[in-house]
């Protein structure tokens, strides 16, 4: 059986949220984990607050330009 290590959990999901260079809106996991590409503004909230168990501040907003890597 594997085991995870516990230190790859000891900082809770957050996400940013906003758009990339060609105007798509993206969240965006803020120490690298995961993110998407969404269609809307809406769509891109409603995934990064479900995957952060809808924490209050986990999800911002930002006017920088986003990419993922």
């Amino acid at each position: 059986m594997l085991s995870i290590p516990s230190k790859s959990f000891r900082h809770p999901l957050a996400f940013l949220i906003g758009r990339d260079v060609e105007g798509h809106w993206l969240a965006v996991e803020t120490h690298g984990r995961g993110g998407g590409i969404f269609a809307d503004r809406s769509a891109a909230l409603r995934y990064a607050a479900f995957e952060t168990g809808h924490r209050p501040r986990a999800v911002r907003m930002t006017a920088k330009t986003l990419r993922l890597l």
